[in-house]
């Protein structure tokens, strides 16, 4: 088959779906890339994989639907000249709306993965509340044009039923996935640098818990002023929830947390940290965070939807509450002074990693679903 991946971002299409590319392509599949922002090197690494990309509109921040409309129509456009047989979308936006445009582009399958509910599922204000009443009238229409829906956590899958984005006539076509998998031969098991360093790779966004880490390395500091902190990740992102470029710049001049932008290829900084930390308030399940655990590192999360799954509480990592600094910086302390501890979680965590979130279970269901088994 030819079959079309959907996504945001181009940069991303290698590090989170790059294992799933393989396998199709092991299996005979010729597989594109349609994804919005790009780059020259991103687009050489893609045509070095023998992937095709394409460029289809998308702002990800955007509720303008004039904008949802163009990219939808740019989308339809490439898979009725690529004749693609079948299309698998993931990330919210083109979940949203490039499953409707394959049904239109008449695609024999459409799979979409919900790679987290994201901005709108988290607060509780009035904005919020209107913009999660909009994604689940787009998610219910999308679900809808889905052969498969594939879902990375229960909380999320139960939100959806509660909705009504899932109705009792689209249960039959939701499966579970345990995230987007990791691939572990790229990602082997590194021994710990007998050192604290700590690392928490996002986007910049308030609800990915950026605060708590940068208020907890300072406490943590005060207490143990050999520890070392690093957050990779854009200083810029047009997501509603972004935090403002000035406020990070004065936290970053504080000295404390050394920032270091996206990476691509994000092992060698996993396999330089000791202790790896994302306190996001939810996830659908951090594909970096599997990345971790197979690298061996021990795990700081909150007990989120999407987070907690990756931890197994005090055997391969501790789990904190939502928005507690406080808390946040007690786990990153009681870890950070004692190397056995670290190692012995990292062990688990690789176990973890191996009999749960291996890439090559992930993408076979995937695969199965494209090809109608």
């Amino acid at each position: 088959m030819k079959i079309a991946l959907i996504g945001r971002d181009a940069h991303r299409v290698l590090a989170f779906r790059g294992s799933f590319i393989r396998a199709a392509q092991a299996r005979g599949h010729e597989v594109i890339a349609i994804t919005g922002y790009t780059t020259r090197e991103s687009q050489d690494a893609l045509e070095a994989a023998s992937v095709r990309w394409f460029g289809a509109p998308l702002e990800g921040g955007s509720m303008n639907p004039l904008k949802d409309f163009a990219y939808a129509r740019a989308v339809r456009r490439i898979l009725q000249a690529e004749q693609i047989e079948a299309v698998f979308a993931y990330n919210p936006k083109p979940l949203a709306h490039a499953s409707g445009a394959a049904r239109k582009a008449g695609v024999r399958r459409v799979v979409g993965m919900v790679t987290g509910l994201g901005h709108g599922f988290i607060g509780e204000s009035w904005r919020e509340g209107l913009v999660r009443t909009a994604k689940i009238s787009l998610y219910r229409r999308a679900f809808a044009a889905c052969d498969v829906v594939l879902v990375q956590n229960a909380d999320d899958r139960a939100q959806l039923e509660r909705a009504g984005a899932i109705t009792p006539a689209l249960q039959s076509r939701v499966r579970n996935v345990p995230g987007s998998g990791v691939d572990l031969v790229a990602f082997p098991q590194v021994d710990v640098p007998p050192v604290a360093h700590f690392l928490m790779v996002a986007r910049p966004l308030r609800e990915k818990g950026l605060p708590e880490y940068f208020a907890a390395a300072h406490l943590v500091k005060h207490a143990l002023p050999s520890a070392t902190f690093t957050w990779i990740g854009p200083l810029r992102d047009t997501n509603p929830s972004a935090i403002d470029l000035r406020e990070l710049q004065r936290w970053l001049a504080e000295g404390v947390v050394k920032h270091v932008e996206e990476q691509v290829h994000i092992q060698p900084w996993l396999a330089a940290c000791s202790v790896f930390v994302l306190p996001s308030h939810r996830e659908g399940t951090s594909k970096v965070v599997l990345e971790a655990l197979a690298t061996g590192r021990a795990v700081i999360t909150t007990n989120a939807p999407g987070c907690r799954e990756t931890v197994r509480h005090d055997t391969n990592g501790l789990l904190v509450p939502v928005l507690d600094a406080m808390a946040l910086a007690a786990a990153m302390q009681s870890i950070a002074g004692d190397v056995v501890t670290m190692r012995a979680f990292g062990n688990e965590s690789r176990k973890l990693a191996e009999t749960v979130f291996d890439a090559k279970v992930c993408d076979e269901i995937v695969l199965c679903a494209l090809e109608g088994k």
